[in-house]
């Protein structure tokens, strides 16, 4: 009798040992997916982040040779005069003000269930950026 109950311990210890041992693994892949799940995010991120910084060069460069051309037709003013045509005036009176930053403004504007369309337009930043601030805000919590 007391052979046939270890038997049995044995068998559920083992059965136990397995049970741990397909849950880690559910654990390990649930944990890669999230990873990669952030990680095309990231790199959709990426993706429009060199778009839009493509698109900027490519503006500063059409406007550094409007400005270039501008400039060959223009005298140049002497020294002195250039000192006393563009002293900045120095304002008396400056007021701290504080700015919320964009990822506080994406995620009160979506506690106020406005939709990610929405907020990137009115915020002036990309979707996919409104986005990642929204799924990372979640995944955290």
């Amino acid at each position: 009798m007391v052979s046939f109950l270890i038997i049995i311990s044995f068998l559920l210890h083992f059965i136990t040992f397995i049970a741990i041992y397909m849950f880690f693994k559910q654990l390990q892949n649930v944990k890669t997916q999230d990873l990669n799940e952030i990680i095309a995010l990231f790199d959709t991120y990426l993706q429009e982040v060199k778009a839009e910084n493509n698109r900027l060069q490519q503006l500063l460069e059409d406007r550094n040779i409007k400005t270039d051309q501008t400039q060959t037709k223009q005298k140049e003013p002497e020294t002195g005069e250039y000192e006393k045509s563009h002293d900045i005036p120095i304002p008396d009176d400056v007021g701290d003000t504080v700015v919320a930053s964009l990822e506080s403004r994406v995620l009160q504007l979506h506690n106020r269930d406005v939709p990610v369309d929405e907020i990137a337009k009115e915020l002036n930043c990309g979707k996919t950026e409104a986005e990642i601030i929204i799924k990372l805000h979640e995944k955290m919590q």
